[in-house]
């Protein structure tokens, strides 16, 4: 009999060992796949302190794709119970360039920082910093998902529900917020679910003019990239010529350098213009359209 309970006694700690060792790894191997944010600076030091300071790997939380790294386990776990407020937006990629370039994800560096609202925001040059530090609150909210409305009343309930500040979670460094504890911990359970479920709605419920369907404005030249932030699609290295139509709307014209050069060159001179064309895409007040024909005002 003693034997046998020594036998089964070895046989769950040894159980009880390899399931830990399982756990270790596969905790280890999540650290080495996720990249080191902030170049392994503490994300807590950064924000509350405003010092860069350097963390250790074995102070390291994983957290929405990225290991985090502090100097000590009291930061760690300070860390670990408000993450949503210590992460960088964006995950540390720019804002501005996400704002003007329709999404891009360009990393930003530690070495160009701005504090906006309790926030970090990173960015990859000085020039692009000062544009944000000029107008911070037109780029702070970027990353701020749904319009800080509920992605699972919609999803689930198809209703806009407005989230709570104080209800955030981050995924792939968005901001999603949520009416309540409950909602939001509904999301984290199953956010890459939510967030293909509401792009697949978006995707079958958007509007646009059918392919054979002529768009026409009228209003004021300017430049595309110097005056609105936006550049054209088929030629991104352009700066562009936008119209400014009389209902608000900013209407970036493809290819205008090369089909109507000299209105290219006047785009400066705030000239009346009408045009026609095919719309192939949109972003908020942005229109970006293919012309068939651009006439100027006599």
């Amino acid at each position: 009999m003693n034997l046998f309970r020594n036998v089964m006694t070895a046989a769950v700690l040894l159980s009880m060992v390899y399931v830990s060792g399982a756990v270790n790894a596969a905790e280890s191997s999540q650290k080495k796949e996720a990249p080191v944010a902030l170049d392994g600076n503490c994300a807590v030091c950064l924000l509350s302190g405003k010092k860069v300071v350097s963390g250790k790997p074995e102070f390291s939380v994983v957290y929405d794709g990225q290991t985090y790294l502090f100097p000590s386990e009291e930061v760690k776990q300070k860390f670990q119970t408000a993450p949503e407020k210590y992460v960088p937006a964006l995950k540390g990629d720019c804002t501005v360039c996400y704002a003007h370039h329709d999404g891009l994800r360009n990393p930003g560096k530690i070495d160009h920082i701005s504090f906006y609202e309790g926030r970090v925001f990173l960015f990859p040059n000085e020039s692009i910093k000062a544009v944000f530090d000029k107008s911070p609150a037109e780029y702070a909210d970027v990353d701020l998902a749904c319009d800080g409305k509920c992605i699972v009343c919609k999803v689930d309930g198809g209703k806009d529900v407005p989230g709570k500040p104080e209800f955030t979670a981050i995924y792939q460094g968005l901001r999603y917020q949520f009416p309540s504890q409950a909602v939001m911990q509904k999301f984290q359970k199953d956010s890459a679910k939510y967030v293909a479920s509401l792009t697949a709605k978006k995707v079958s419920t958007t509007e646009a003019p059918a392919a054979s369907e002529l768009v026409s404005i009228s209003g004021t030249t300017g430049c595309a990239a110097c005056e609105y932030g936006v550049h054209p699609k088929q030629d991104p290295d352009e700066l562009g010529l936008a119209v400014k139509s009389n209902d608000g709307k900013i209407y970036v014209i493809e290819g205008a350098h090369a089909s109507h050069p000299d209105l290219y060159k006047s785009r400066f001179q705030s000239l009346k213009v009408s045009v026609k064309g095919k719309q192939i895409a949109n972003k908020g007040k942005f229109v970006w359209l293919k012309p068939q024909s651009i006439d100027t005002a006599q």
